[in-house]
């Protein structure tokens, strides 16, 4: 297949750009700035902005069996955030469906967010009401109605899907990712011996692997049955944030025989139950899923140990 990735090079798309590498694929992947130097002979990486028609347009040239497109601004602390996400996530996602259009595409894949939802316990499928709390979650819907408006209007081929929490062991030993809260988890306690939890320890959210979110979006580069619709990408398990810590501290002791002390700063609160159904996509593709918490962190810790060495 020839596939274009957006975001290629960053957390999860530098996870897919490998992974399709690997599976015999040409991949190009389109960024702003290549900060990371891939030498394969199936690979190219082209400098274009999503935020630029122009540029976006001239950049993609010729037909693609295959779009992911998981460029996005996700960093909700930064400065001037709402508007760096409406251009990037919204109007970013419309340019790409114009420039695809120009030269045809087989089927684009949107890595949305479960958070369009706007809610964080009971039980969320996707008959769920949308309703965004946050301009993460609002910037990431209005891409899928851009989406959703050219394959009314143009038959783009597409699915959606809307992620829950992905964890894994950045590709690169450089990424700017340690705000995700599991790659914050593991970076403190290497640093300092500790994890601090500044919510609530029992509060829940949904983790998924992302070695289990590249199979399962290849699965559906793959499936015909698989079109026009989006699915919750998820596990449908939910894992307390004091539990996630507790893995972290495990993996800590196992690799290197020390104790982790966890520090709450608030207390201890019971929550509903959260669960991200994931049945839909469950009855369209055979998926499963892998509980990686253990070996990701460790990873986490020698990319770490590799790091300080070179600094």
């Amino acid at each position: 297949m020839k596939i274009l990735i957006t975001g290629g090079l960053g957390n999860l798309g530098l996870w897919l750009t490998y992974h399709f590498l690997d599976a015999g694929n040409y991949v190009t992947v389109i960024g702003r700035t290549e900060s990371i130097f891939i030498e394969h002979k199936s690979y190219q990486f082209i400098s274009a902005d999503v935020t630029d028609i122009n540029s976006l347009s001239s950049a993609i040239d010729c037909y693609y069996d295959i779009c992911i497109h998981t460029a996005s601004f996700n960093e909700h602390f930064a400065e001037s955030y709402s508007e760096k996400a409406l251009l990037i996530n919204s109007l970013g996602t419309e340019n790409l469906c114009r420039s695809l259009l120009k030269n045809g595409v087989g089927k684009l894949i949107y890595l949305s967010t479960f958070h369009v939802y706007g809610v964080h316990n009971g039980l969320i499928d996707e008959s769920t009401t949308i309703s965004p709390l946050n301009d993460y979650g609002l910037t990431h819907y209005f891409a899928e109605k851009y989406i959703e408006k050219h394959a009314a209007n143009s038959g783009l081929k597409y699915v959606i899907f809307r992620l829950s929490n992905s964890y894994g062991c950045p590709r690169d030993i450089n990424t700017n990712k340690w705000y995700l809260i599991f790659n914050d988890f593991c970076k403190e306690a290497f640093e300092h011996k500790r994890i601090t939890i500044n919510g609530n320890p029992l509060s829940m959210r949904d983790f998924i692997w992302m070695g289990d979110v590249v199979n399962i979006i290849h699965q559906a580069c793959v499936t015909k049955s698989c079109l026009n619709t989006c699915f919750n990408l998820s596990t449908s398990l939910s894992v307390s944030l004091m539990d996630l810590a507790k893995h972290v501290v495990s993996a800590y002791y196992e690799l290197f025989g020390e104790q982790v002390d966890i520090v709450l700063l608030k207390e201890s609160i019971e929550v509903d139950e959260l669960v991200v159904c994931n049945a839909k996509l469950k009855s369209i593709l055979p998926v499963n899923f892998n509980g990686r918490f253990g070996s990701e962190a460790k990873g986490i810790f020698k990319l770490l140990t590799q790091r300080s060495k070179v600094v």
